[in-house]
């Protein structure tokens, strides 16, 4: 029977899950609560993988350093092989998961798989130190499980929702919409701190030449390409959206003109040595232009800085092709 006080916390947990936004942020929501569910005993939250062979323990508390692997493969544990709770009463002699640390001071252990539609989100481990405690605790710790999981699942589907509206189904990339909506916080960053921000508009250049000779599956191949070949040219800082049919669009906060040139320049070089193969056919001599902006003015908006570096894009094409061109403001 639960007391008053775990009926208490349960709520408590019940509501600052529902709260969260995102996986991430109910990571930190956890540990605490869990403490306080749990406070004589060690123990982890692991989430599932998405391809559901590991899990990994994103909360985690009592004593360090914990008694059983931050990760592991699903194989590695009982519960989440039988997809039912396995107590180990006896660490010394009993059947414990691969993931549990031998010499380590909990002397029982129970891992309660979390389950959400049929699909494993996760397991509850929970270690003792004392003997005879986990069975007392056994119901709370099922219940507190089917709470998270239930959570979880529903944010990592959020999650994965977020993740699909923000990206280009072809390339993978950010798309336009999610590109216009960082444009306007990076553009207000920059006002706020006076830094700089540079912008390359990329076009790839006779992109319907491949549609003719290859066919469209081999545009869209190459335009694949350009989803993994851009954020391998640029910093983790940096973002590179799909703008519109064959130009990306990418982002440089607190970026000089200078090295926006450099980059671009390094951008169209690199592109030159990528060698693409499509049904044994290879694609070779893609070239690129690029327009380039750098904004340190304020009062700019986002709808500014696009027509600026479209006009930046345009000169290259009155220009002739495979090269970079920059408009400063």
């Amino acid at each position: 029977m639960q007391t008053n006080l775990e009926i208490h916390l349960l709520e408590q947990l019940i509501d600052v899950l529902q709260a969260c936004f995102s996986v991430e942020e109910a990571d930190t929501s956890l540990t605490p609560l869990m403490q306080q569910l749990f406070p004589k005993e060690v123990g982890a939250i692991y989430i599932a993988s998405s391809s559901k062979n590991l899990v990994e323990a994103i909360a985690t508390w009592g004593v360090q350093p914990l008694t059983s692997d931050p990760i592991f493969t699903c194989t590695e544990c009982v519960a989440l092989q039988r997809r039912q709770a396995h107590l180990v009463e006896d660490t010394y002699h009993g059947l414990h998961c691969q993931h549990f640390r031998p010499n380590s001071l909990a002397v029982e252990t129970l891992c309660v798989p979390m389950m959400a539609h049929g699909e494993i989100v996760g397991v509850l481990y929970i270690g003792s130190l004392y003997r005879g405690r986990i069975t007392q605790i056994k119901p709370l710790a099922e219940t507190v499980a089917k709470h998270i999981s239930l959570a979880l699942a529903n944010l990592k589907r959020r999650d994965t929702l977020n993740y699909l509206r923000r990206r280009d189904p072809l390339t993978k990339l950010y798309n336009r919409h999610y590109l216009e909506e960082y444009l306007e916080r990076e553009i207000q960053q920059s006002e706020r701190h006076i830094l700089p921000l540079g912008i390359i508009l990329v076009h790839v250049e006779h992109l319907e030449h491949f549609n003719d000779r290859l066919g469209h599956a081999a545009e869209n191949h190459l335009l694949r390409e350009m989803g993994m070949f851009l954020p391998s040219q640029i910093r983790a800082s940096d973002i590179a959206c799909r703008y519109r049919g064959d130009e990306f669009l990418i982002l440089l906060p607190r970026t000089s003109l200078e090295i926006t040139q450099q980059q671009a320049e390094q951008l169209r070089q690199s592109m030159k040595q990528l060698n693409s193969e499509y049904k044994e056919q290879a694609i070779r001599s893609i070239s690129i232009s690029c327009g380039i902006a750098n904004f340190s003015e304020h009062k700019l908006t986002a709808k500014v800085v696009l027509r600026a570096v479209n006009s930046a894009l345009s000169s290259t094409k009155e220009q002739g092709c495979d090269r970079v061109v920059m408009l400063s403001y």
